[in-house]
């Protein structure tokens, strides 16, 4: 949490759209990897914009916790939350309700397996 209130300030050239600069909270099971895994995380999201100042593309940093799939898992709902700088509410507020997410309580007991940081255009 105190490296994502670390990041939150930092200012990228873009546009000043209420969704330009974003974060994401967000858990699931995904498929993609080599075996199934539970993933819980956040997204900063920048809008990239050319020339004219019309959208290109997102740009996406990532941090991702990765944990084995098990029944308790699989049981769980899956959640995205966003926040937007131009949505009016704090950041501090948005991130302490996902700090305070009852996945927490039930990653408490579960073995890492990977945590990934990646960026990626979208």
């Amino acid at each position: 949490m105190a490296v994502l209130r670390g990041f939150e300030p930092v200012e990228f050239d873009g546009t000043d759209g209420p969704d330009a600069d974003g974060f994401l909270f967000e858990y699931c099971e995904v498929n993609w990897f080599s075996e199934p895994v539970f993933s819980v995380g956040f997204v900063r999201q920048l809008e990239i914009v050319d020339a004219d100042g019309e959208h290109e593309q997102h740009s996406q940093v990532r941090f991702d916790f990765h944990y084995r799939v098990d029944a308790e898992l699989r049981s769980v709902v899956n959640r995205a939350v966003w926040w937007f700088r131009g949505d009016g509410t704090p950041f501090e507020g948005w991130l302490e309700s996902a700090a305070q997410d009852s996945i927490w309580a039930i990653l408490r007991g579960k073995e890492l397996v990977e945590f990934e940081l990646s960026q990626e255009a979208v």
